[in-house]
């Protein structure tokens, strides 16, 4: 099993990241086309070290990163990203199967989902050196795609017929199923402490439309302006949601929403952006396609601006 890190510490160290986050160092600065321009970030690659694709599933408010690599294009693994170097989490922890991590949360727990010999795919935890599989009884394959600090975790489940269909997991393995009226599927993505659920639903694969499920069960759908289809990934506790967007030129776009502000998070240089995460301090991760199509990991951080009196 990897060497995972205790959480002591976390919660003291927070007051310190709030002015600390915003000094992180960058390659580029740079102003996205936005449909509403309020904020300017300094974007950063981060690639496991010799991969041939990294995506970013997740980042912390201690700015520890989940997510997975490849490498020479082989089967995608499972990653962290704690204490400024990458950790993998298979094939120790997952075997050397497919993989995925979201999180860490702010306690250290990481979760995703794996696949045994069969392709049968399993939802996992990790809290410390303590490995759970976590399964949707009666259902074929699950997914375990985000997690607050109470325990509640969002994800999916499909069945034979490969269609997503949604859930909250709580306590000691309740699951409450759902899915967004009339919709061919429903994927959550990302739960908030309260219990906000975001995600993306579709009636046809050609075109998606973000939704928001609040701690009642209330579903709403959301989408960008103009936007030909919409995924919303992330909530944070600030109420910013983050996710992409395929713009009417065909361009794939990452966003920030703030209040009712859409906010463009595009890797400078990048022909695809997709966030993927936000935490508290509103530093956003994800993936960028390159030219020549290779994927890679970044994060974004807001630049504050400088105070005038």
């Amino acid at each position: 099993m990897s060497n995972h890190h205790p959480s002591h510490g976390r919660i003291t160290r927070a007051a310190r990241l709030l002015a600390l986050t915003l000094t992180l160092s960058a390659s580029t600065v740079a102003t996205a086309a936005t449909v509403n321009a309020t904020v300017t970030y300094t974007y950063q690659t981060r690639d496991y070290p010799g991969a041939s694709e990294t995506i970013l599933w997740g980042i912390n408010d201690f700015g520890e990163l989940s997510g997975q690599y490849r490498i020479a294009g082989g089967t995608a693994h499972a990653l962290v990203y704690r204490h400024g170097r990458f950790e993998p989490l298979a094939p120790n922890d997952l075997g050397t199967y497919f993989s995925a991590s979201g999180g860490p949360t702010d306690f250290g727990a990481t979760f995703g989902g794996y696949a045994d010999a069969t392709g049968t795919q399993h939802g996992f935890l990790i809290v410390g050196h303590h490995f759970k599989t976590i399964d949707l009884p009666r259902h074929l394959n699950t997914n375990i795609d985000s997690m607050n600090l109470f325990g509640a975790m969002a994800g999916v489940y499909w069945d034979a017929d490969g269609a997503f269909h949604g859930f909250l997991r709580q306590g000691y393995g309740h699951f409450t199923l759902f899915d967004v009226d009339g919709a061919r599927e429903t994927y959550p993505l990302g739960i908030s402490n309260s219990g906000e659920i975001v995600g993306y639903t579709d009636t046809n694969p050609a075109q998606t439309h973000g939704f928001r499920r609040s701690a009642d069960g209330k579903i709403t759908t959301m989408d960008v302006p103009g936007a030909l289809s919409t995924v919303t990934f992330a909530i944070n506790e600030r109420d910013q949601i983050a996710g992409y967007y395929a713009a009417a030129s065909g361009a794939v776009k990452g966003f920030v929403r703030t209040g009712e502000q859409f906010q463009d998070v595009i890797m400078p240089g990048a022909t695809a952006t997709i966030a993927t995460s936000i935490n508290n301090l509103g530093v956003v991760s994800g993936e960028y396609f390159d030219a020549a199509g290779q994927r890679h990991g970044f994060i974004a951080t807001p630049v504050r601006a400088p105070h005038h009196q």
